[in-house]
């Protein structure tokens, strides 16, 4: 169980350091290109506009979040087996 947790925060620091600012940007960008696909040309700086593109954004660094504690905290577990029968024998 300690392993799961200390996985998880390590995944959550790694993510913070390392993959915020790809996230936001893939969010931002991706959301930008639906709405000129959906439009069928550029858009504009309205104010739904930006609070669709904050959506997005949030969207995507929840999920990318999301994403790197579970990894993380799999990896801990992992990690904390190993060492449990490394020790045990």
């Amino acid at each position: 169980m300690t392993g799961i947790i200390i996985g998880a925060l390590a995944g959550g620091i790694c993510f913070v350091v390392f993959g915020l600012r790809r996230v936001v940007y893939i969010g931002g960008v991706s959301i930008i290109y639906i709405l000129n696909k959906l439009r069928g040309k550029p858009i504009g700086q309205s104010p739904l506009v930006r609070i669709i593109i904050g959506t997005g954004i949030i969207l995507c660094v929840v999920s990318g979040m999301a994403v790197a504690m579970v990894l993380g905290s799999m990896v801990g577990e992992v990690i904390e087996y190993a060492l449990m029968k490394l020790t045990l024998n």
